[in-house]
C-alpha cells in the first residue's frame, strides 16, 4: 500500500538559532508557517496564500527564494509530508488567525517541541551549516 503524501509550502525564517514557528490549536507540536498546496497550485503561490491566511503576512515577492524540500513523517497522521521550503521577508506584524493558537521564535534544538518533519529540516540545516564551516 502506498503511503499518502501531503505537499505543503512552508516559510523558513531564522533568527540566529531560532525559527519562526506556529502551533495549531489543540496541538502541542510546532510547525513551519504555511500549508497544503492545492491541486494544480504553484508552491510559491501556495506559500503566499497560506502566510496571508495564517499570519496576515504579505510576503515581499522579490525576497522569496526556494530553500529545499524535506520529506518526513506527518505528525499524528499515517502519511508523509513533503515540505517545499522557502525563505522570504515581509512587511508588517505577525497577526495569527483563529486556527493558529500561537506564533513564536523557537530554538531549533528543542526537538521535543517540533513536528517530525520540522526536526528533519533542522537536522538538514545543521548538517549544511557544519559542512560550510569545515
Amino acid at each position: 500500500m502506498q503511503t499518502k503524501r501531503i505537499r505543503c509550502a512552508c516559510l523558513v525564517k531564522r533568527d540566529g538559532t531560532r525559527l519562526l514557528l506556529v502551533r495549531v490549536r489543540d496541538n502541542e507540536r510546532w510547525y513551519l508557517p504555511g500549508g497544503k498546496i492545492e491541486e494544480g497550485e504553484d508552491p510559491e503561490a501556495a506559500l503566499k496564500r497560506e502566510l496571508k491566511e495564517e499570519l496576515n503576512l504579505d510576503l515581499l515577492p522579490e525576497s522569496i527564494s526556494y530553500l529545499r524540500t524535506v520529506i518526513g513523517a506527518a505528525y499524528k497522521e499515517d502519511a508523509q509530508v513533503e515540505l517545499v521550503c522557502y525563505e522570504a521577508d515581509w512587511n508588517g506584524q505577525i497577526a495569527p488567525c483563529s486556527e493558529i493558537s500561537e506564533a513564536g521564535w523557537i530554538e531549533m534544538d528543542r526537538h521535543e517541541l517540533l513536528a517530525p518533519a520540522v526536526v528533519d529540516l533542522v537536522r538538514a540545516i545543521k548538517n549544511e551549516t557544519e559542512s560550510d564551516t569545515r
